[in-house]
């Protein structure tokens, strides 16, 4: 019986003095992005830091990275989007994407993780989940287990990436390959918990 737990990772966005936030221009955000798949050939997505304003009169500035992160969704160069695209992965694309710098230069070579259908494969019974409700539509998971007979029928690459729908917060699932390719990139700016060893909250803990 295949053990998901150690095969996937959550991502989250690491947190330092160099932390860039993100931010969706308004005509981005008027596309749909993250609710449905996007036509290749019209205008990139834009996005500029959240605190551009604040950082200038703080003297603060935030470098771009090789991968960042807008809420839940990760934007990467080009260098990571070519080792990405040799998979097929379900209800995923790789959108062209802009980050516009605090000096308003454009950076053209960025991809954006557009996940526009969710994956049910949290498995609810065997799960940690804090006060359970199975009316929810947000169940705020402690420990996860993922359900076996779902992930089963689907190939592999085509699961490698994904988000549950029935989580409080959504989070990208991630499998070891895109993992593996992260690290060959030396990617210091995004953080990968191994579902099988992550708790909730254990991971502030020093």
């Amino acid at each position: 019986m295949t053990i998901y737990e150690d095969q996937y990772y959550l991502v989250k966005k690491k947190y330092d003095e160099n932390t860039l936030y993100l931010t969706p221009f308004e005509k981005t955000m008027q596309r749909r992005i993250c609710l449905e798949k996007l036509p290749y050939g019209e205008e990139p997505l834009f996005f500029e830091n959240a605190f551009k304003e604040k950082d200038k009169k703080n003297g603060i500035s935030r470098p771009l990275r090789k991968a960042m992160m807008w809420s839940t969704f990760l934007i990467v160069n080009e260098s990571i989007k070519k080792d990405l695209e040799q998979y097929d992965i379900n209800d995923f694309q790789l959108y062209p994407a802009v980050v516009i710098d605090d000096n308003g230069n454009y950076h053209e070579d960025y991809w954006f993780f557009n996940i526009y259908q969710h994956l049910d494969a949290l498995d609810t019974d065997l799960s940690i989940i804090d006060n359970y409700n199975p009316n929810s539509n947000g169940h705020d998971v402690e420990k996860f287990k993922l359900k076996t007979d779902v992930l089963d029928q689907i190939k592999e690459e085509n699961r490698l990436i994904f988000i549950m729908p029935n989580t409080e917060i959504l989070t990208i699932i991630a499998h070891q390959k895109i993992v593996d390719i992260f690290n060959k990139h030396d990617v210091d700016s995004v953080v990968f918990h191994k579902m099988s060893e992550w708790y909730s909250g254990r991971q502030f803990r020093k």
